[in-house]
């Protein structure tokens, strides 16, 4: 799927709950992938597992970025502030 042909929300608090979800998604992968190489007691196979995590990130990231591009400034500030730097 192109990340260019995800249909974004219109309503300013869809968009904003989206680019948690997205955000939170994109923490996820990093961790996912963390955790799966610390589990291994072998060195992972680079060439295989790099293009499928970095496919996913790119994707994740070209649409967190649409989003942003349709946020104000301020709102996502505040997102970041309230929601990935406070302890929820």
């Amino acid at each position: 799927m192109n990340p260019h042909e995800v249909k974004l929300p219109s309503e300013t608090e869809d968009l904003i709950t989206f680019y948690i979800i997205v955000n939170h998604r994109l923490n996820n992968i990093w961790l996912e992938y963390t955790d799966f190489v610390e589990s291994l007691n072998i060195l992972p196979k680079t060439l295989l597992i790099f293009p499928i995590i970095f496919a996913e990130l790119d994707f994740y990231e070209v649409l967190l970025e649409r989003i942003k591009q349709k946020l104000p400034t301020e709102t996502v500030r505040e997102i970041h502030n309230e929601f990935f730097f406070s302890d929820w």
